[in-house]
């Protein structure tokens, strides 16, 4: 499929999520070089998801698949990907009397889950100052407030879809727009690995539920939240876009809050900084500089896809050169790489912004 201006989403609608290597403001740098190569196809399967920005930008020009091993992104994913139209809520009039029009419906649920009373939740009782009566650790993700507030918001929701009060797609769409709202008064630097010990100024601004756009697409999407490794053996598309971690940080350590808010399955957690218990298993083979390597070539020769486009970091792993050589020791030959500059993400804004490049490798399989 070619790829026309009025299938291009505006970039303001595609939320900017605080997500380690998010391509947001490399989206259009990504679509300039899939036209420049002149990649076609239908179907393009997004292997690392992440925030979803990718596959978000590109609903409307492929049928997306999408998958990423931690659960909130998989909410992501059903929240901002694979719905095509606005949720009817059909059954919530039971307990709201709501307009007819979609989207000032969705917006009276959404002031009406605002208006939630607050809870003294498993987030409020351990992410926030008043954890240091519970577990003896003062931690300073969210404001007292705010923690009690995603407790009562979150339990309503658990609430109203045990209840059959809304389907699994409206249950996505109300998570997705809390994960969102957490992101905006959550006091961290940029990941959850650690809080601030000062409140920046954002966690003390009140948590709102806002309404989420939906874009629509003739196509039909699926989300997955799987282990890379056991989905790319069932799965057949026309492009590959893989977008694996590439630095020591793993995912599951540093989004383990976002876990639990997403999951609310109330884990037993440990440390300084509440993380929840997780095994090797959770950790990835991208992380480590022993395994990246045999990592990379496991998963491009296991991918069934006619074209393949790698995004990687200049501060990676592994290098440009080493990432080459992989690539001509799998099945996708002849590889192209473009380079696109951009400035590091300082969360200290009196840092000088180095540039550094993001690689994006185009391969094919040559019949």
């Amino acid at each position: 499929m070619m790829l026309s201006p009025q299938n291009v989403p505006s970039l303001d609608s595609i939320p900017k999520f605080r997500f380690i290597g998010s391509k947001h403001n490399l989206l259009e740098y990504i679509l300039g070089i899939i036209r420049q190569e002149k990649i076609v196809g239908e179907t393009f399967f997004d292997v690392f998801c992440g925030s979803t920005a990718v596959s978000r930008y590109f609903k409307k020009m492929y049928s997306i698949i999408s998958n990423d091993n931690l659960y909130f992104s998989f909410v992501l994913q059903k929240g901002l990907v694979t719905l095509n139209q606005y949720p009817s809520f059909t059954n919530i009039k039971d307990i709201v009397e709501v307009p007819p029009n979609p989207k000032m419906k969705i917006k009276k649920i959404l002031h009406l889950l605002n208006r939630s009373e607050g809870l003294n939740g498993f987030i409020f009782n351990h992410y926030t100052p008043a954890s240091k009566n519970i577990d003896g650790i003062e931690r300073r993700y969210f404001s007292e407030t705010n923690g009690n507030k995603i407790d009562g918001i979150r339990v309503r929701i658990e609430d109203w879809f045990n209840s059959k009060i809304i389907n699994e797609d409206e249950y996505y769409y109300l998570l997705t727009s809390l994960l969102l709202a957490v992101q905006k008064v959550s006091n961290i630097s940029g990941t959850y690995g650690a809080f601030n010990k000062i409140w920046d100024p954002r966690a003390n601004k009140s948590l709102e539920l806002r309404f989420i756009e939906v874009i629509p697409s003739n196509f039909i999407h699926k989300a997955f939240n799987k282990d890379s490794f056991e989905l790319i053996g069932e799965i057949n598309c026309d492009i590959a876009y893989i977008d694996p971690p590439y630095n020591s940080r793993q995912y599951i350590s540093n989004y383990h809050v976002l876990e639990t808010i997403a999951k609310y399955d109330k884990p037993k957690i440990s440390g300084k900084t509440g993380i929840r218990k997780y095994t090797e298993k959770d950790k990835s083979v991208f992380c480590s500089n022993k395994t990246a390597s045999d990592a990379l070539l496991k998963l491009l020769d296991g991918l069934k896809t006619k074209t393949i486009i790698l995004s990687y970091n200049s501060e990676g792993i592994l290098s440009k050169e080493e990432i080459t050589k992989i690539f001509e020791n799998s099945k996708f030959k002849g590889v192209k790489t473009h380079e696109i500059s951009y400035r590091r993400f300082k969360s200290n804004h009196k840092t000088r912004n180095d540039k550094i490049k993001e690689y994006l490798f185009i391969g094919k399989v040559i019949a």
